[in-house]
């Protein structure tokens, strides 16, 4: 086993135990890998967040909110729960980014706009996909609003705004490209790992059905061997009541 793997399993290892459903153990790990992957790909922000006192606070806080739903796998095994901070913090950093953008929203930020839906559809189910789009669009329309109008909804000081996407910058547009990208491919190989999962299962069933009907049947003619003919028994009746 890769050292990868080996850390996954010691982080979810209790919730796979806990579940025969394969789907349940399927967003386990879709919810452990992008984590971790999410984890990884936001510590580069750092350097262009120490611009700003509250921009390197909302790097230092996703980065610990994304180790706190690690532990949450593995001290609670709940998926459920990792899950559901998970989205919590995504909006909180999401909605602080907003915010400090005064409704912009940069060519990162919409990627990320995309990510927090497909999170949603992807980790939960269809309901909180669609109730994360709605919010997301309702969000967006709200930020035109205000940049179009000169802020009348809310204004922040434009020095603590996320830096332009230009030059060394663009990089930064990658990282969510490859989030949405990587979040995607996940549920894709999880998705068919399960769908293996099931074939296997229904194969090991049809297989055993098949050996509980070959002993019905094999019982069946050791059954037949055993006991009279019924024309024999009938014959034999009709004797006795003659007599």
């Amino acid at each position: 086993m890769n050292p990868f793997k080996k850390l996954r399993n010691y982080f979810i290892g209790g919730i796979l135990a806990k579940t025969d459903d394969v789907f349940d153990q399927v967003k386990a790990e879709v919810l452990f890998n992008f984590t971790f992957f999410f984890l990884i790909t936001n510590i580069p922000y750092l350097a262009v967040a120490a611009r700003a006192p509250i921009l390197l606070a909302f790097a230092i806080s996703t980065l610990v909110a994304l180790a706190i739903v690690l532990v949450i796998l593995k001290v609670t095994s709940n998926m459920k729960l990792a899950t559901y901070f998970f989205l919590f913090n995504f909006i909180i950093q999401l909605g602080g980014h907003y915010l400090v953008d005064n409704g912009r929203v940069s060519v990162q930020g919409s990627l990320f706009f995309v990510l927090f839906s497909l999170s949603g559809f992807l980790l939960m189910n269809r309901a909180w996909g669609f109730g994360v789009s709605i919010f997301v669009i309702i969000a967006y329309c709200l930020g035109v609003y205000n940049i179009n109008n000169n802020c009348p909804l809310f204004k922040f000081p434009d020095d603590l705004a996320d830096p332009p996407e230009v030059g060394p910058m663009l990089f930064l547009a990658v990282i969510p490209i490859l989030l949405n990208a990587y979040l995607i491919s996940e549920f894709v190989k999880a998705k068919q790992k399960a769908e293996k999962q099931i074939s296997e299962q229904k194969q090991v069933l049809e297989e055993k059905q098949k050996e509980i009907l070959d002993s019905i049947r094999y019982a069946k003619r050791i059954q037949n061997a055993l006991l009279p003919h019924e024309k024999y028994v009938e014959r034999k009746l009709d004797e006795l009541n003659k007599n």
